[in-house]
């Protein structure tokens, strides 16, 4: 019997930015003087919500208008950077794989912390509604706590009318794999894009590099 739901963290995952979110964030907290170590990124900031990211960052000190204006700085600044990449694309084997699903009648959807900002910015990039049903880009709308909670995975089976046993999840962020790890997904499958540690994983999860090395079996 086939999996009932395919789901895919965005950033890191279908998009292989995070250098270039890295640099985004370079600039932003040079700008306010913070230094804070790529692997501190890829532990503190990856696949949160910009809210808890910016209250990490300031030491719990702004008000919501404040939050606000810094993320939309450093999102502004981030995809600056992405429209100036003469190649910038989704990850490859990427659309193969959505028309795969299509032809297989398995439903997938799209799960990210990223605000409305960047997600309008996706799905005009990207078109991301060739494959895609508008309810099933589930985003940061403020209603969810970030990863790794599980709600967004949750409320991500709830557009597919899924539960979690039938679930497979793509990730690439430690706080994405133990939010879908909390959603109790059926099978999470690691995305490396960035060449990340993933070390306490291997033995649990598969590990790939782009979607041409997945397994149709992980469906069934």
């Amino acid at each position: 019997m086939n999996k009932k739901g395919v789901i895919f963290d965005f950033n890191g995952t279908l998009l292989w930015d995070t250098q270039l979110h890295n640099m985004a964030w370079d600039i932003f907290l040079n700008k306010y003087g913070i230094t804070l170590p790529d692997e501190e990124k890829h532990q503190r900031i990856h696949g949160r919500l910009n809210s808890e990211i910016m209250m990490y960052l300031f030491d719990n000190k702004l008000t919501n208008q404040e939050i606000k204006r810094y993320a939309l700085e450093k999102e502004y600044e981030y995809q600056r950077l992405c429209l100036e990449l003469n190649n910038f694309s989704m990850a490859e084997g990427t659309v193969e794989l959505f028309e795969m699903l299509k032809e297989q009648e398995i439903p997938f959807a799209i799960a990210t912390a990223s605000d409305i900002e960047n997600v309008e910015f996706y799905i005009k990039t990207f078109n991301l509604y060739t494959w895609f049903k508008k309810e099933h880009i589930i985003y940061n709308d403020g209603t969810v706590r970030g990863k790794p909670f599980p709600d967004i995975f949750l409320k991500a089976f709830n557009a597919l009318n899924i539960e979690g046993k039938d679930a497979v999840i793509f990730e690439d962020s430690i706080s994405g794999i133990k939010a879908a790890e909390a959603a109790k997904a059926s099978k999470i499958v690691i995305v490396n894009s960035n060449d990340n540690d993933y070390a306490e994983y291997e033995d649990r999860y598969p590990i790939i590099k782009d979607f041409n090395e997945v397994d149709l079996d992980w469906f069934k």
